[in-house]
């Protein structure tokens, strides 16, 4: 492909939500550490499990961004300085890609003791303009994240009137108030957003008064959740992105399980090669330039992701921001400030101890379901049984006295889907692509050797981005002598089936060639430490191969 890959950035507020991340498929991972993040109340990472997590994307050729994105107290400037330098050392020493920021005084510091530890802006400094991504560019910023509050046309032109990389947010929850600007929270509450300790009072519920006119004539009082958003979505516009030249595409959601941040790195990946490849099949400048059947395909695509996307969270429905015009009411998730699920059919009827549901989607066994009872609290159920779209089926069903015929039914849990992801992502193995050579001579030690190399592993059909834009990676380990067969030798075809059981080690052969002497004996059990030594000398020379002295 001529144009170049946008980054899938994946959020990880856990290892285990790291791990899903690059399971699924993402360029990149962002991740806050015990100190100066903007999601305090994420699950986070100490140390050591920081550490850990960056050799471990290191290993699949993903990157590791650190949030240090907090603003610091008048109070704490003067030891400030120490204590970043002293908390970013052992993760810039590891190799850690870049660091996310918005106060001037952290930049400061990293540029005085980091100088060559890339450096991205926060949306939280409200970067709103090509002047502002030109001064950014000249502090020593690599990357700016834009106020969420752009449009598509304004983002496209701070890329096209500076040389700096940009990223946006496609995906996930957003804020009610300015970027960077909230302190609703600090003032409702003494907790500051830009401290990352948001109460998030925009999710509670508010009453609207109604005009003095309204009240007169007996109007009843509104009371929605009037500041909280819908979540945003834009697989079906991603070409538009793709074509306006950003660099990084953020998924949203350091607070999220790993089956979340799995579904949505998945279908953002898939998004964007299915785009990507489409574009280059037709030779096409852009998403307009293609044929209008390839058009209707690419939707019909992106809407079965979003669908999936809906099923696992969101906030009222997806809306696309700001990106292509401003919007008022519409961009409101009013009814509720969490997940709403997706509408999956209507009550017909009531029987004790059954409610019976004409479904307009296909029910699975476990999933989990809300009659929706307006002024009331909604009903709750499990479902124990599966249907197909279009039939009715009978549930058991409880608090029957308040449920009424046409009552809508949402589907809140999706088991089967959610099963799905955990099978398919969630528990495999991420492996290395690597190629084996095995030497066995009596008298000799036993010698393997391994070796990623991204063409070779290409060529191969490897579905790794292995080490991206670096040289293949090779190791040799030595075991015990050698020994002459007294008996019977040990065939080539034993060595190969038992290099290829290579299952947890975390690699994965895909060729191997074996130069065996005819009369050498090998012991199976000192083969199989041997293999297991090699794996680890393996992955152990890939992540020192990212660290810095």
């Amino acid at each position: 492909m001529t144009d170049k890959k946008p980054e899938i950035l994946a959020p990880a507020g856990t290892y285990e939500a790291m791990e899903a991340a690059v399971k699924a498929g993402c360029d990149a991972v962002y991740a806050g550490g015990s100190l100066f993040s903007a999601r305090a109340y994420a699950g986070n990472f100490d140390e050591s499990e920081f550490l850990k997590a960056i050799d471990f994307c290191h290993l699949f050729g993903v990157k590791v961004y650190m949030t240090l994105n907090t603003l610091l107290k008048e109070d704490e400037i003067k030891t400030a300085g120490e204590a970043v330098v002293k908390y970013v050392a052992p993760y810039y020493k590891a190799g850690l890609d870049a660091v996310l920021i918005q106060d001037m005084g952290v930049l400061k510091t990293l540029r005085e003791n980091f100088p060559d530890l890339p450096v991205h802006s926060s949306t939280q400094m409200s970067i709103t303009s090509s002047y502002g991504a030109r001064l950014a560019s000249e502090l020593g910023f690599e990357r700016i994240v834009p106020a969420r509050e752009l449009s598509l046309k304004e983002i496209r032109s701070i890329k096209e009137n500076s040389e700096i990389e940009i990223e946006t947010f496609v995906h996930g929850a957003m804020c009610f108030s300015y970027s960077g600007k909230c302190l609703f929270s600090s003032f409702a509450g003494g907790r500051s957003g830009n401290r990352g300790r948001c109460a998030q009072p925009c999710r509670q519920c508010y009453r609207l008064l109604n005009s003095e006119k309204n009240r007169k004539n007996g109007e009843p009082r509104i009371q929605e959740y009037l500041m909280s958003l819908k979540d945003l979505c834009m697989l079906e516009q991603l070409p538009f992105l793709i074509d306006a030249g950003i660099d990084s595409f953020k998924i949203e959601g350091r607070m999220k399980n790993p089956c979340y941040v799995a579904s949505a790195v998945s279908a953002y990946r898939m998004a964007r090669d299915e785009y990507l490849e489409q574009k280059e099949k037709e030779n096409a400048g852009g998403f307009d330039a293609l044929s209008e059947y390839t058009k209707n395909k690419y939707k019909i695509f992106a809407g079965n992701l979003q669908d999936e996307l809906a099923e696992i969270y969101n906030r009222g429905g997806f809306y696309s921001g700001y990106y292509f015009t401003e919007k008022g009411k519409e961009m409101g998730a009013l009814k509720r400030p969490n997940h709403q699920g997706v509408l999956i059919g209507t009550v017909v009827s009531v029987k004790s101890p059954q409610v019976f549901i004409r479904l307009e989607k296909d029910l699975n066994k476990g999933d989990v379901l809300e009659i929706r009872n307006k002024g009331s609290q909604d009903i709750e159920l499990t479902s124990g049984r599966a249907g197909n779209a279009g039939e009715k089926v009978s549930l058991n069903g409880k608090n029957l006295k308040q449920i009424r015929t046409g009552m809508e039914v949402w589907r809140t849990r999706n088991e089967k889907l959610l099963s799905g992801i955990e099978e398919s992502i969630l528990k495999t193995e991420k492996t290395i692509p690597v190629l084996c050579e095995i030497r066995a001579y009596p008298g000799e030690n036993l010698k393997i050797r391994l070796e990623t190399a991204e063409q070779k592993a290409d060529d191969c059909r490897m579905n790794s981005d292995h080490l991206k834009n670096k040289k293949s990676v090779s190791i040799t380990v030595f075991g015990d002598l050698v020994e002459t067969a007294q008996n019977m030798a040990t065939s080539q075809d034993v060595l190969i089936e038992k290099m290829n059981k290579s299952g947890g080690s975390g690699v994965e052969i895909i060729s191997v060639s074996c130069n065996l002497s005819e009369n050498a004996f090998v012991r199976m059990s000192a083969f199989n430490e041997l293999r297991r030594k090699a794996a680890a000398e393996l992955k152990k020379t890939i992540a020192e191969s990212f660290h810095r002295a």
